[in-house]
């Protein structure tokens, strides 16, 4: 994908039993991919694993990546519809099927997710953590949609943040 990333909306289609995403570009050319159940089972177990780089023990990360998708997942606003007018790319004149996903970062330190094609294409997407966040939340509510049972969550309800603890002198 060229140019700068603009927009992304997925919304489930039934009758695909699908989820199509939609990536527009800040050159308005859009993209369109179908991600299935077990595209997105991989592509959930692959974000988490970003998510938990950091500290070693496990219930902090789980903590942290709670709290971090709590705090972007609520500073987002999802209600905006997709962009209409966008110019779809050559590739995509029909949605193309998403085959496989990697996740890494890039030498600079942004996370590069790529989604690779049936039709041997490859959809790469420059991300930051929250855009991460961000694409979890709109790929779990799809899902959940969808009535799929994979019960994809990086919230943790039980964690409760503290406030620093004061000192009395």
């Amino acid at each position: 994908m060229n140019n700068g990333l603009h927009q992304m909306t997925a919304e489930y289609a039934p009758q695909q039993d699908r989820i199509l995403f939609r990536i527009s570009t800040s050159a308005q050319v859009e993209y369109r991919l179908w991600l299935t159940r077990r595209l997105v089972k991989i592509f959930w177990g692959r974000a988490v694993a970003l998510f938990h780089i950091g500290p070693e023990n496990d219930q902090l990360k789980n903590a942290m990546t709670s709290m971090k998708h709590q705090e972007v997942v609520q500073s987002s606003d999802f209600s905006q519809i997709h962009d209409q007018g966008n110019a779809s790319a050559p590739e995509t004149k029909r949605p193309l099927l998403v085959a496989g996903v990697t996740c890494g970062y890039t030498p600079e330190g942004s996370i590069l997710l790529t989604f690779h094609t049936a039709a041997k294409r490859d959809v790469n997407l420059e991300l930051n953590e929250d855009m991460l966040h961000a694409l979890c939340h709109i790929v779990q509510q799809c899902a959940d949609k969808a009535g799929w049972d994979l019960q994809l969550s990086l919230s943790d309800t039980t964690v409760v943040v503290q406030p620093p603890a004061r000192h009395v002198h």
